[in-house]
């Protein structure tokens, strides 16, 4: 049967929170989103599936995530999109950026040459959007745990040879505005249609000024690997804290952003202009030890994930709990919370025609949540791809 219907607690939608809600889906396609007293379903022609103690939010999207399971995306293989497909769909991610790494020009032209073709393919999990280069167009000084021997100056020529190898799949870039040739190079990604996220930078605010002013409209990973806030000198950071174009994604894990100062960030930005990402590598959903991101050795410990020198290397975060702790530092409710993990991220890279909200006509992407907020179930476009057992 192709046609389901779930009966809920409730259903947050973008314009209301429906008690008693009910969504009919066909294929993968939301037909209906009402009240169970203003629908009669014909269980002759819906499967019927009953979640009235839970409740029914927007599948989560990830627009910043290296992998999970043990798997890394940039090993560029079907099997390791598979797993973490699949690992991000446990937690709630509907559809991801599968986001790459600093590395040599041979290992990025191989895995976004390998991803590219994989892109369109069934996963048995959450839906991969396109692909999120984060470098190696960065800044030395900010590079985090990015090799210094693989940094690049921004270059149109190799950005448009990089979204060729990808089969037109490049959708997010990091970068670094300040960089020779920076504003140009924003420039001719938004004329390609890739969002170009500041991150990795020392820029001034005037600089990041002028690279919000060029087309970038995306903070990557707020606080982390950009020049410090201060009151003479704002830097980046006070230009993407005072500038409500540009969408702010936040790693809430408790380690990468103090929870005090992402309340503050909450009460400068609000619900709208935030996006809850996860930053997640190979180790996501696996024991502590040692992996490998793209060519960076990492150090979990306690969960936490640093490279051999010390400093923060990603992270395993998942989506669920981002969300979690987002509700628990800010006190925000679920029904503004779902903005950051869901329609945010849809409007942060154009998709909303699609994904990032519970409404007729738009992907059956939705994640039934328990009252601890737990995933029960997710469903990737009509499909349920996790049952909680």
């Amino acid at each position: 049967m192709n046609k389901l219907a779930l009966f809920t607690k409730r259903v947050i939608t973008p314009e209301r929170v429906i008690p008693q809600g009910v969504v009919l889906i066909e294929e993968k396609m939301i037909l209906e989103v009402a009240s169970r007293f203003e629908l009669h379903v014909d269980d002759r022609e819906f499967e019927v599936i009953h979640c009235e103690s839970s409740t029914l939010v927007p599948g989560f999207i990830d627009i910043h995530v290296h992998g999970g399971a043990g798997r890394d995306v940039m090993e560029g293989s079907r099997e390791a999109i598979q797993a973490i497909s699949r690992f991000l769909a446990s937690h709630g991610t509907t559809a991801y950026m599968a986001t790459t790494v600093t590395a040599s020009p041979f290992s990025i032209w191989q895995t976004v040459e390998n991803l590219g073709k994989l892109i369109e393919e069934e996963t048995g999990g959450a839906r991969v959007l396109g692909l999120h280069l984060e470098g190696p167009f960065i800044s030395e000084k900010k590079r985090g745990v990015h090799l210094p021997e693989f940094i690049r100056s921004p270059s149109i020529p190799t950005l448009d040879e990089i979204i060729k190898w990808s089969n037109n799949q490049i959708k997010v870039i990091t970068m670094a505005p300040e960089t020779p040739g920076g504003l140009e190079f924003i420039q001719h990604a938004k004329s390609k249609g890739i969002v170009v996220s500041m991150g990795h930078s020392n820029a001034t605010f005037n600089e990041a000024k002028s690279g919000i002013e060029a087309g970038a409209t995306n903070a990557t990973h707020v606080f982390n690997a950009m020049r410090e806030l201060n009151h003479r000198e704002p830097g980046i950071l006070g230009a993407v804290l005072g500038d409500d174009r540009v969408w702010a994604e936040l790693i809430a894990d408790g380690v990468h952003v103090d929870p005090s100062i992402v309340d503050l960030l909450f009460k400068l930005k609000g619900h709208r202009r935030i996006l809850l990402i996860t930053d997640a590598i190979t180790a996501a959903g696996q024991p502590d030890g040692e992996y490998q991101v793209g060519p960076i050795r990492v150090r979990v410990t306690e969960g936490v994930c640093r490279n051999l020198e010390g400093q923060l290397a990603g992270s395993t975060l998942t989506q669920d709990r981002a969300l979690q702790n987002m509700m628990q530092w800010t006190k925000v409710s679920l029904a503004e919370a779902v903005f950051m993990t869901s329609r945010n991220p849809a409007e942060s890279v154009g998709i909303t025609g699609h994904k990032g909200s519970i409404e007729p006509g738009l992907d059956a992407d939705m994640v039934v949540l328990d009252d601890d907020l737990s995933v029960q179930m997710t469903f990737c476009e009509g499909r349920l791809v996790y049952r909680q057992r």
